[in-house]
């Protein structure tokens, strides 16, 4: 599947970026704050809140509206002439339900992930106090969650019987990247500093907002071009 369906491709490279930065920082945090800011071995562990309340919020976030978005679109759809070929997955109530709706926050988590990553690195950079960093870390934390929701509906709306495969693709591809990116976290501050060592990261991270809209606007055309069955 990730070699014979370009929406598994580019959703496993997607979340595969979002997951690796996530690690990235999970292997970072401790050193920044206890050489940067002077944390001790117990306090250090209180930097990753800012983390962790951005997840939940993500979490939040996206349960929340995920189906009411839904339910907005499936009445406009329902009062529309359906002029779009695309196949839909549910069409109940009259109106139709595309995969592609799940991803309508998406584009929002690409832009939160960049933000997060420049705010961070220069305001440790100078070094500015250490609320604000920790501060910084929520966009990322929110960003991820919405990314990494989004696309898991997005598949098992898609594929629908083989959406384990796809998520089961999509699994081993973000834990690779989970594994090896953190590898190159150190020598990638050590070289660069925080500031601009982020400030890659983050360019990297706004290369693939693109992505997100166009997963919207074609990955209906995708779905139907090669399309995935009797596996």
């Amino acid at each position: 599947m990730l070699f014979l369906s370009p929406i598994t491709a580019i959703t496993s490279l997607y979340v595969a970026v979002s997951y690796g930065y996530l690690y990235l920082m999970f292997t970072t945090i401790t050193t920044v704050f206890q050489e940067t800011y002077g944390f001790t071995t117990g306090t250090v562990g209180l930097a990753y809140l800012g983390l962790g309340i951005g997840s939940l919020i993500g979490i939040a976030y996206t349960s929340i509206t995920s189906d009411r978005i839904i339910r907005k679109k499936k009445a406009a759809a329902a009062n529309t002439t359906d002029t779009d070929t695309d196949t839909d997955t549910d069409t109940e109530n009259g109106g139709t339900v595309k995969p592609e709706y799940r991803l309508a926050a998406l584009p929002l988590g690409s832009f939160l992930i960049p933000a997060s990553l420049f705010l961070y690195g220069w305001t440790a950079q100078y070094k500015i106090h250490w609320i604000v960093p920790i501060i910084s870390h929520v966009p990322i934390g929110i960003g991820n969650l919405i990314i990494f929701m989004s696309i898991q509906m997005y598949l098992v709306d898609s594929f629908t019987v083989y959406a384990a495969s796809a998520i089961a693709t999509n699994t081993v591809v973000r834990s690779v990247a989970s594994a090896l990116l953190p590898m190159a976290s150190l020598p990638l501050f050590d070289t660069l500093g925080l500031g601009w060592g982020n400030s890659l990261l983050g360019f990297i991270a706004l290369a693939t907002i693109p992505a997100s809209f166009a997963l919207i606007k074609w990955g209906g055309y995708l779905r139907q071009k090669y399309e995935i069955k009797n596996l």
